[in-house]
């Protein structure tokens, strides 16, 4: 977030960010309606967001990676949108918005950014519910790997902390097609399973072109 700012103005950046909000697996940073109180920024970690739907139960539309800034969906109306829960251990950094844009104006264009890439986000997302099971899977693990790649971290072996249940529900299919799809993957040699949760893509070209096919 701090690129193009000014040393005086990270200095001043650093006094409105608290770095000691650490969540557990499992733990909520807020919930939905709940009165809107700071952006954050995720430091460590990743979290899920979840939003309630018409049955009262908590549907996954998506996960935040390190550098990834979250709250805008409580901006507009004064109370968040949606529900943030750590699916690891995960430390956050919360965001005094008012103090920040008073101090430092010229930081309000870096949060524009941020904004604009959650709201490009979300409509990728609705753009990859309308394709095959196999393209919603692939088109997500390539998403996961260039977000990674973008922060520093590496783009071809990562973490799926999301249950096969989750994964389901981001992507509109059933926890049994996200595992017959996952090993199906597997099995051509196109990614490999580590262990239960760790994914490695090892023919990125290949997926990149099973992605773009008719």
């Amino acid at each position: 977030m701090p690129y193009g700012l000014s040393a005086n103005d990270i200095d001043k950046l650093d006094q409105s960010v608290s770095h000691t909000k650490l969540l557990q697996k499992g733990e909520t940073l807020y919930r939905q309606g709940t009165s809107f109180k700071s952006l954050y920024a995720v430091k460590s970690g990743s979290v899920k967001i979840t939003s309630l739907n018409q049955e009262a139960s908590e549907d996954v539309i998506g996960i935040y990676l390190p550098g990834e800034i979250i709250g805008f969906d409580g901006i507009a109306t004064g109370e968040y949108q949606c529900t943030i829960h750590a699916i690891e251990t995960s430390n956050v950094c919360e965001i005094n918005l008012s103090e920040v844009q008073e101090n430092i104006p010229g930081v309000s264009q870096q949060l524009l950014k941020h904004a604009g890439r959650a709201i490009n986000h979300g409509r990728y997302a609705r753009s990859v519910a309308k394709v095959s099971a196999r393209k919603r899977i692939i088109s997500f693990l390539l998403d996961l790997s260039d977000r990674y790649r973008h922060r520093g971290y590496l783009a071809t072996e990562f973490e799926l902390y999301l249950s096969r249940g989750e994964l389901g529900n981001l992507l509109n299919l059933s926890a049994e097609t996200i595992s017959r799809e996952i090993h199906k993957l597997e099995r051509e040699k196109l990614i490999s399973i580590v262990n239960k949760r760790r994914i490695q893509i090892k023919q990125m070209d290949q997926l990149k072109e099973i992605l773009i096919a008719p």
